[in-house]
């Protein structure tokens, strides 16, 4: 061990030539070296411990290069190659700090494996040493000489001080000659061009051709002329391995003496930054063409009421220079809001949501139009903003007006309806009524068989207009409770109240149910009457005979939710080519003089239902009806599925 007297005990782990070469470096530097040399970690860490130990070892050392053996003092520095056998280089590291924290550690890396002088002084490595020859290895026997044979304590070599700095800075440092060549390199910055100091002396800084290449005046003929103090930018370089990287540098003149003999320069690999500015600004400007493409208008405002950016559609519609836009406020463009209230909503934004408002925007021309402003919080260049997408709302606030003026006449006509139907209800049907009155008077007190008949006439007409103004009650009412939902309606008391209108109405016809009705609810409402009325209604009316038969039936739908509800006469029938035109508006039948309104009032009401009408042929004479329902839901299957037959 160092003692004082120059001697020196280094243990090299490394192959034969790798340790040979240590060796005769440090031998030239230190005349009192002794060195051991191993092939493996393993054996270097037995033999480190039988040194601890006190008692000589010479297990697993393959060659002393000449060292003595002498085993009763420690180590002063190992030394190893960045192949150490089995045991990697960094976990023979962590043994040998687990025995004997202190002891200086050097990595020597021959080029041929793949340990990073990051990663190994990462690691705690004292130094690491790339060689490619002997100078090479005469730099690592200097700087493990300076470790483990230091001055004497308050002694010291400023030279040796200004290389440590040197060498522990890291950016590419470096000195170049007057020509551009280098002549003092760090590591970290031949780490950089891939190869060592010792062999980028002498060649031409890559660097410096290229600041000479990308300037006319070659401003690095004009620093080391003493023309200018300094030279700072950032060239682009390919690397040994063909990266391009991008160098931010400085350089400065080295003087001796006054005069300018070198240039000192410190450069930065700020590639990954510069990529990422790029980055950045194709992201704004990716962002800037999507807003611009929007027909609506974009703004981001700041939090204090500037307008931070605009898109195209914003330019183009206010009529302002984009400039003179980005100098101006929401105040200055919106006609609806107060001051207060456009600042109140900047201040009240929320954090984590959208604010939606309508408002008036102005252009530089004066013309204002409603918009609706739909704003949220984002991030602009690094600082809170926010976004507001601002849509011209004129066309939809022509149409709520229509439709408010639309929704106005409907009242309008909705209440005259009402008036009119209820003078059709009251006045001309009480008419109608004292008409059919009298004439039934009028009837037995005559006893001539043609006046008989007139009369007759005349009450079956009265009867048949007082049917008309009930029709009429209904249109009145369907149109008036149009969008109305429908709700669960029991059948069978509807069915039954309008037979037996019907039977107090023609007292003549025969009128038969096929089976018990079914206890079923269906989806309609209160109108539902009106159907099966003028249905029946209808049966009787068109019929030759004196007598008219009708037969009603229910049945259901096996599954489907759905009954129909069958009313069938014995009259003349609908011929095919009628059957589809039959409930249409104003449509009579033949020979028919009514107005047409009672079966397309059916239709119209089946169809709000969500239901279905159509006219079949019934045997041997005359027509069926059918009206097709909705149950309502939760019926019993047998309620519904289940043909009412006797």
């Amino acid at each position: 061990m160092n003692d004082g007297d120059g001697s020196i005990r280094l243990l090299v782990v490394a192959d034969s030539s790798v340790a040979a070469a240590v060796v005769e470096a440090v031998r030239r530097r230190a005349a009192r070296v002794d060195v051991e040399g191993v092939r493996t970690a393993t054996a270097a860490l037995e033999r480190l411990e039988g040194a601890d130990a006190g008692f000589g070892s010479d297990s697993g050392a393959d060659s002393g290069s000449g060292a003595d053996s002498d085993s009763d003092s420690g180590f002063d520095c190992v030394v190893a190659s960045t192949d150490a056998g089995e045991m990697g280089t960094l976990d023979f590291l962590a043994a040998v700090r687990r025995r004997a924290l202190d002891l200086p550690f050097f990595v020597v890396a021959d080029g041929r494996r793949g340990l990073t002088a990051s990663d190994a002084l990462d690691a705690g490595v004292t130094d690491y040493v790339r060689v490619r020859g002997r100078e090479g290895y005469d730099e690592l026997a200097a700087r493990v000489g300076r470790v483990v044979a230091p001055p004497a304590r308050g002694e010291f070599d400023p030279s040796l001080v200004y290389e440590e700095v040197f060498e522990q800075i890291r950016e590419g440092a470096c000195l170049y000659d007057r020509d551009g060549r280098f002549r003092l390199v760090s590591g970290y910055l031949a780490d950089v061009y891939q190869t060592t100091p010792a062999e980028l002396e002498g060649e031409r800084s890559p660097l410096v051709e290229a600041v000479r290449r990308d300037s006319p005046d070659d401003p690095y003929q004009r620093l080391v002329d003493g023309e200018i103090d300094s030279l700072e930018g950032e060239a682009d370089l390919v690397t040994p391995d063909g990266e391009s990287r991008t160098l931010s540098y400085r350089f400065a003149p080295f003087r001796v003496a006054g005069e300018v003999v070198g240039v000192v320069a410190v450069s930065r690999d700020i590639t990954d930054h510069r990529k990422r500015e790029r980055q950045l600004k194709r992201a704004r400007e990716e962002y800037q063409e999507l807003i611009d493409g929007m027909n609506d208008t974009v703004w981001v405002l700041g939090t204090d009421d500037r307008i931070l950016t605009v898109n195209e559609t914003a330019v183009g519609l206010f009529g302002y220079p984009r400039d003179e836009l980005l100098s101006m406020t929401p105040h200055d463009i919106d006609a609806g809001l107060s001051d207060d209230e456009i600042s109140g909503l900047i201040s009240r934004m929320p954090a984590d949501g959208t604010q939606v408002f309508e408002t008036v925007h102005r252009t530089k021309s004066g013309r204002e139009f409603p918009v609706e402003i739909s704003s949220s919080l984002v991030t602009y260049r690094g600082e809170s903003a926010i976004l507001s997408v601002a849509r011209d709302i004129t066309t939809r606030k022509w149409y709520e007006a229509e439709l408010h003026e639309q929704n106005r006449l409907l009242e309008t006509q909705r209440d005259e309806l009402a008036v009119l139907n209820q003078v059709v209800r009251h006045d001309v049907r009480n008419d109608l009524q004292l008409v059919t009155a009298y004439a039934e008077l009028l009837a037995e007190r005559v006893s001539d068989d043609e006046a008989r008949e007139y009369v007759e006439i005349v009450r079956k007409r009265a009867n048949h207009a007082v049917e008309l103004t009930k029709t009429a009650r209904d249109m009145a009412e369907m149109m008036s409770t149009r969008g109305v939902e429908t709700e669960p309606v029991r059948l069978a008391p509807v069915l039954r109240a309008e037979l037996a209108s019907l039977r107090e109405m023609a007292p003549n016809a025969s009128v038969t149910v096929d089976a018990e009705l079914p206890a079923v609810a269906v989806l309609a409402d209160d109108m539902l009457g009106s159907v099966f009325r003028n249905l029946l209604t209808n049966a009787v009316q068109h019929t030759d005979k004196s007598e008219p038969g009708l037969a009603v039936s229910v049945t259901g739908h096996e599954g489907d939710g759905r009954v129909v509800v069958r009313i069938a006469d014995d009259g003349r029938g609908v011929p095919d080519e009628r059957k589809e035109s039959i409930f249409a508006k104003d449509e009579k039948g033949l020979e028919s003089r009514g107005t047409g309104l009672g079966l397309y009032l059916v239709q119209s009401l089946v169809e709000k239902y969500g239901g279905d009408v159509w006219v079949e042929d019934n045997d041997p004479c005359g027509s069926v009806f059918a009206v097709e329902l909705r149950t309502a839901p939760g019926q019993a299957d047998s309620d519904q599925s289940s043909p009412t037959r006797s």
